[in-house]
């Protein structure tokens, strides 16, 4: 038993990115003022986050496949049991519940991020899309873009006391492999490396992707939103 290698480089670049992205959310749409055009710019590298992640859900490493940690109800239920009886469980990649807060985060940022494409400040800023749909889907959108940050800083909340949880109630330490990659199981367990190269080409195809999608595919914007 050694330190080997088990998150590559493109997810953890992924889930801090992330973080640093829906703290960008938050601190230009709540906190500091005419800053909506990096709102909408950090919106659009969230989406593009989120585009690779699901593609690396498929074409990345052993541990970063969505094959390797959605689990059925039944390892769920047998995983909950061992946090209430305190048993320690060692898990290689995400556990059971963690397998099931990752699809939920990548469904409500890709939500949020789609949403926000069709939106508008009221004053200056609006989405690429959003004199593409009428006043009802208009309205719509921006209930779901405001009221899906909701539910995710719920997420952010469940996640940050689950850690604090498994860090001191079970003496398991999931920050330092989420910084490192490395965890101390068998060799034959680990990953050979993060697959960099196939992570670049995904990244390069996702970056053009999004910059057709919010700047060579939308219609013109509207004059008054000038």
């Amino acid at each position: 038993m050694k330190k080997n290698l088990v998150w590559d480089i493109p997810v953890r670049l992924f889930h801090w990115l992330l973080v640093l992205s829906l703290f960008g959310q938050w601190l230009t749409a709540e906190v500091l003022e005419n800053s909506m055009h990096i709102h909408f710019f950090i919106g659009y590298f969230t989406l593009g986050l989120i585009i690779f992640r699901l593609l690396w859900g498929f074409f990345g490493t052993r541990y970063a496949k969505f094959s390797s940690f959605i689990a059925g109800p039944k390892a769920i239920i047998g995983y909950l049991q061992t946090l209430v009886s305190k048993q320690k469980t060692v898990t290689t990649g995400h556990n059971p519940l963690g397998g099931l807060l990752l699809p939920a985060v990548l469904i409500l940022v890709g939500l949020q991020a789609i949403s926000g494409l069709f939106t508008s400040d009221d004053i200056v800023s609006a989405g690429p899309y959003y004199d593409t749909v009428n006043s009802t889907i208009q309205k719509w959108m921006q209930w779901l873009h405001h009221n899906v940050f909701d539910v995710l800083i719920g997420l952010v909340v469940i996640h940050v006391l689950a850690i604090t949880w498994y860090q001191w109630g079970l003496k398991h330490d999931l920050i330092t492999p989420m910084l490192t990659g490395k965890k101390i199981i068998e060799t034959s367990k680990g990953i050979p490396h993060s697959k960099l190269v196939r992570a670049l080409i995904l990244a390069i195809v996702v970056v053009f992707f999004v910059y057709w999608l919010v700047e060579i595919n939308p219609p013109p914007v509207e004059e008054y939103y000038y």
